[in-house]
């Protein structure tokens, strides 16, 4: 599989950081839930790419603790 130029939304990555920071999901277990490689997948759960989406992220669950427990729960 090639992820060249794959590009994944900013819902898709806020998803990868929930699935990581908030429900415990490693790294290595998102690789296989998006079309992106294990760098980009680390990069972004390390704030090292995507910063806008982690920073805002980060705020969001600081300041929201309970509400973020369900940010991606289906109704």
């Amino acid at each position: 599989m090639s992820f060249n130029n794959v590009k994944i939304t900013d819902k898709e990555v806020y998803k990868i950081l929930y699935l990581n920071k908030v429900k415990g999901f490693p790294p290595y277990q998102l690789e296989t839930m998006f079309p992106v490689s294990k760098t980009t997948i680390k990069n972004i759960v390390n704030g090292k790419s995507r910063k806008d989406c982690y920073f805002a992220f980060i705020d969001y669950m600081e300041k929201h603790p309970k509400e973020i427990l369900t940010l991606f729960e289906v109704i």
